[in-house]
């Protein structure tokens, strides 16, 4: 927990490591059985002709942190919270295909909305991933921005930029430390700084700090 801000520590509820593991186990449990009805649903297309013009997209809200840093549920801004799973299948669509790109969930609206056919709403953020399903391509975002009530962050392919409100910054390496234990923030100011920057620039339209809020680099 070194490197981690208070209301972090706090969650810590020193979980015992066999009853961790038992949750892990039923969670992956209920995934698979999940992960099996969703599997049903191409054979249920095909038995009704409908498997040549149906698009399946799965995706989930959040996840789960199943004991990670002594805490269950979401609520933070760690990867087992932020990160969710992102599947489609469908015409024009490439099976067994992995991809790296960075997406957001808003932008599932916009994807769906090419698929089909159709125009883009006006006046969205969000943008259309549908050439990383169909042709392949490797990039979508250079970045992804998460929010709630006490922090906000930005990830890149590399980094993630954690800043709490009234608190510390977290910075991590996501290349050399994947699972997030070693804060980078006061080692590495330059690079913090510069996605801050971006963090600003992406809700506030600039890359200074909002009237009000109080922050301590």
């Amino acid at each position: 927990m070194e490197g981690k801000p208070d209301w972090i520590r706090e969650r810590d509820h020193g979980l015992d490591p066999d009853a961790v593991t038992e949750a892990q186990r039923q969670y992956c449990g209920a995934i698979e059985a999940i992960d099996a009805q969703v599997g049903g649903m191409p054979d249920l297309l095909e038995e009704r002709g409908m498997l040549d013009d149906t698009y399946v997209i799965f995706s989930s809200d959040h996840g789960e942190m199943l004991g990670d840093f002594g805490m269950y549920a979401k609520f933070v801004a760690y990867e087992g919270s932020v990160r969710v799973p992102l599947i489609a299948a469908g015409p024009g669509i490439p099976g067994g295909e992995v991809s790296d790109a960075l997406v957001e969930l808003i932008d599932v609206n916009p994807t769906i909305a090419e698929l089909a056919g159709l125009d883009r709403q006006p006046h969205i953020d969000a943008q259309s991933f549908a050439p990383v399903l169909r042709e392949g391509a490797s990039a979508h975002r250079i970045e992804t921005v998460s929010v709630i009530e006490n922090w906000r962050s930005l990830r890149t392919h590399d980094y993630k930029l954690i800043q709490n409100y009234n608190e510390m910054f977290e910075l991590y390496d996501l290349r050399e430390d994947p699972n997030e234990f070693r804060n980078l923030a006061d080692e590495r100011p330059g690079i913090r700084d510069e996605l801050f920057g971006r963090l600003c620039e992406r809700f506030h339209g600039s890359g200074k700090l909002s009237r009000g809020m109080r922050i301590r680099i």
